[in-house]
């Protein structure tokens, strides 16, 4: 499975966001200049992530995008799952009723298990580890 643009640009503007949590808000222009993701396809990705219960938006002249709660809590499964729906490969996993041979495939199981370790891993990183991660890899050039 391969995740949409708008999953992957939704995992950096979140990033970006926690990023700047501590400072208040941060506008979508910023995001938008900093993550370099056109406005209005960002402007989308940010209401899902809104209607998510991911991120929360303050209005007016000091306001911008912030996050609904710490981003030690927020896993990138949550956004996942906001942006694209369900990890699993195949419908049946989900909605048993769409396959009259649910009880009887033999790769159903294989589906489910794959499904499973995907949210497992998703699961166990948080936008804080991700935050984290970028600013060890970060390595300031100090050459004139």
């Amino acid at each position: 499975m391969k995740l949409s643009t708008k999953c992957r640009y939704g995992a950096r503007a979140i990033i970006e966001i926690a990023r700047n949590n501590q400072n208040g808000p941060i506008k979508r222009k910023d995001i938008v200049k900093n993550q370099q993701i056109s406005d209005s396809y960002l402007e989308n990705i940010l209401i899902s992530l809104k209607n998510g219960g991911v991120i929360d938006t303050i209005r007016g002249a000091h306001g911008g995008y912030i996050l609904h709660r710490p981003a030690s809590e927020i896993t990138l499964l949550e956004v996942v799952n906001v942006l694209e729906g369900s990890m699993a490969p195949v419908e049946c996993i989900d909605n048993p009723s769409v396959c009259k041979r649910t009880s009887v495939c033999s790769t159903r199981t294989a589906w489910k298990k794959l499904k499973l370790a995907k949210e497992e891993v998703l699961r166990n990183i948080t936008i804080q580890d991700l935050v984290e991660s970028e600013e060890e890899s970060f390595i300031p050039d100090y050459s004139i």
